[in-house]
């Protein structure tokens, strides 16, 4: 058996890993209770159904009835197909295993190509697709668009390879999968986008110093050859985005879209950028602190909502092995060094305009160049309502970082080191990372009442209540599941906030409220 296939086959257990916390639960889903999980699950089946791409959606904001984009295209074909073979349970948990172990797969080939050791890769795959902030925010708190990782390593090695190659080949591959990156995940497009500063600042330098080897001496990879990739990538990206962009804007557009353009430019921040403070309630930032993090305690928990989980140390045994491929890797420092400034970028851009290294240490004024860069001048940056989704690429830069380490560790002491390395990032994940072991999991049972209420009520919307969950500011999502079995619109908007007519009417803002 070659030793990819071996690879590939060991990583497959490591991507179950966490549906062991399943055991004793298996008619559980794989994600908090109080999270976006309804939602999610009412999203997969009413997309289904009226498009896949977002369609008339009437079942909830009821009186009103209009066009919804759909977050996670992806993610309802994958459910859709299960489905009727594995029934609502399985088909999401197995969702969530496959983007997982896509992108422990996405990160392993990348890496692979950069090191050209296998063993070395796995770690790179570990560090990637395990990341903390993957388990705690997008399994626990079920945001399963950004589960779609896996485009993005891959196009990174495509386009890699296009710079070291004669053709444009390599390049049309990378700029596709970068396009349905896109179309996966707007926001993690954006995220990972970004990698083009980086990138751009060191590559200018990669044949002399070896970031990028020729692999055919013969072969021209000057400036002309990077201009034809860029060309040629850049067009497949805006031939795969741009169609799913069209497709948005014309719900957006739309006088009774349920999405509107103003609720999206309302998220925009904007000077002084009073949400992005270190000390604001919900936390849409990281501090430098948090990547050093160790310990159960460190698990960062919000409500905005939904509740959701934060945690961000990337691990120190993988920033050990990224220092240790800095200093003493053969042939591969540059490899380390670049992946490295990649990480630091990303770090950087996470903490947002204030550059907090905790909650009381940071600058008074917006003061991260990084971060206000990427903001003004990144296309769709200033989307991003939660500078922390930059951590996702600090990860891979350290991903691609560790593995050289990995080698370097292996070209040492042997190919064993490669069989330890992944259990010990593994056991320090478990138990000394602030995830949370188990993950958290949602047994929802639906009453029996709301498979009867044809029997016992006229037909016609109804309202859900409690709207907030327990008293709190977390709105009652399971309203969403709910809807998918009764079948009558419900005023619940996708968002979350009580619609104006029953926060204005004195009788429902009394019930709402109660």
């Amino acid at each position: 058996m070659k030793s990819s296939t071996r690879a590939l086959l060991a990583m497959l257990p490591m991507a179950l890993l966490p549906a062991l916390s399943l055991v004793g639960h298996w008619d559980s889903f794989l994600a908090e209770a109080l999270s976006e999980l309804p939602v999610k699950l009412w999203a997969f089946e009413t997309f289904g159904s009226v498009g896949i791409w977002g369609g008339q959606v009437s079942s909830i904001s009821f009186p009103h009835a209009g066009p919804l984009n759909n977050p996670d295209p992806v993610g309802t074909l994958v459910y859709l197909a299960l489905k009727p073979v594995m029934g609502r349970v399985w088909s999401y948990n197995t969702l969530v295993l496959l983007q997982i172990y896509a992108a422990m797969v996405s990160a392993w080939l990348l890496a692979r190509d950069l090191v050209g050791n296998d063993r070395a890769a796995v770690v790179a795959a570990l560090v990637y697709a395990l990341a903390p902030l993957v388990l705690v925010y997008c399994v626990m708190g079920a945001i399963t668009d950004m589960l779609n990782l896996w485009p993005y390593p891959l196009a990174l090695m495509f386009l890699l390879r296009a710079l070291r190659r004669p053709g444009w080949g390599d390049a049309l591959k990378g700029g596709v999968i970068a396009g349905l990156g896109f179309v996966s995940c707007p926001y993690n497009f954006v995220v990972f986008s970004a990698m083009v500063v980086p990138l751009g600042l060191v590559l200018p330098f990669a044949g002399r110093a070896g970031f990028v080897p020729v692999e055919d001496p013969r072969a021209g990879v000057g400036s002309r050859h990077w201009l034809l990739v860029a060309a040629v990538a850049g067009a497949a990206v805006l031939v795969v985005a741009g169609s799913y962009v069209l497709q948005m804007e014309r719900i957006l557009a739309d006088p009774s879209s349920q999405m509107s353009q103003s609720y999206i430019d309302a998220t925009r921040h904007v000077p002084p950028y009073s949400f992005l403070r270190p000390q604001h309630e919900h936390r849409y930032v990281a501090y430098l602190s948090d990547y050093l993090a160790v310990g159960k305690g460190a698990l960062i928990q919000r409500e905005a909502g939904s509740l959701y989980f934060r945690a961000f140390s990337p691990g120190l045994l993988a920033m050990a092995l990224a220092i240790y491929g800095l200093f003493r890797s053969r042939g591969r420092r540059s490899t380390v060094v670049l992946w490295t400034v990649v990480a630091i970028f990303f770090v950087l851009a996470s903490t947002g305009p204030f550059l907090p290294l905790t909650s009381q240490i940071a600058f008074s004024n917006p003061s991260n160049y990084v971060w206000l860069a990427l903001h003004h001048f990144l296309p769709g940056a200033n989307l991003l309502l939660e500078p922390f989704r930059y951590a996702l690429g600090a990860s891979l830069g350290l991903a691609m970082a560790a593995a050289v380490g990995a080698a370097a560790l292996m070209d040492r002491w042997g190919r064993w080191v490669g069989l330890l390395l992944p259990l010990l990032i593994l056991a320090e994940t478990a138990f000394l990372s602030p995830v949370p072991v188990p993950l958290h999991v949602a047994r929802l049972e639906i009453p029996r009442a709301y498979w009867r209420l044809d029997d016992v009520l006229p037909r016609g919307a109804i309202i859900q209540l409690p709207y907030f969950d327990r008293g709190s500011e977390r709105f009652n999502r399971v309203h969403f599941l709910y809807q998918l079995v009764h079948h009558r619109p419900i005023p619940d908007e996708v968002m979350g906030f009580p619609p104006d007519y029953l926060q204005n009417n004195q009788f429902t803002a009394a019930l709402l409220e109660a």
